[in-house]
């Protein structure tokens, strides 16, 4: 069966194949940047190459610009969660009566799981939290560099 298959059909076969299946791949994932490149080829004269370089510039910046609001919605997310975290480490340590070191230890292994609290400017907001409910609790009462001091250091 094979023996009646010349070389020439079959390369062609496989080459329109394989143009069909790469024109299926652009489509899938190139699809908003096909119809932007179509669109904006339309547009443009083509005297104003230079423009067109300036809005792709001007694109990057918008993009990298949502990206790091997503970013810090991201951080505002973190610090909403590690918030409620630290409220229940505070609960927990209260019902297991632990010792003032057991529960800085405890408070810094929650800490740790959100680094990018620890440099956004949200990290006052959660030593105030901090400082704030350990105060209802006079065994684990904390001052603000304390509560500060649970960032930097590990658990020992």
């Amino acid at each position: 069966m094979f023996a009646n298959v010349s070389w020439g059909s079959y390369l062609t076969v496989i080459g329109v194949i394989l143009v069909v299946w790469y024109l299926i791949v652009l489509l899938k994932f190139y699809k908003d940047d096909l119809k932007e490149f179509f669109s904006s080829e339309k547009r443009n004269d083509p005297f104003k190459k230079s423009t067109s370089s300036t809005s792709l510039l001007q694109r990057k910046t918008h993009t990298g610009l949502s990206s790091s609001f997503s970013e810090s919605f991201d951080t505002l997310d973190d610090a909403e969660e590690l918030s409620a975290r630290i409220l229940q480490a505070i609960k927990e340590s209260a019902e297991k009566n632990l010792f003032k070191e057991q529960f800085q230890n405890y408070l810094r292994m929650v800490i740790e799981e959100y680094p990018y609290v620890k440099i956004s400017s949200l990290r006052e907001d959660v030593n105030h939290l901090i400082v704030s409910e350990s105060e209802k609790h006079p065994q684990f009462s904390l001052t603000f560099a304390e509560a500060d001091q649970l960032w930097e250091e590990t658990i020992s």
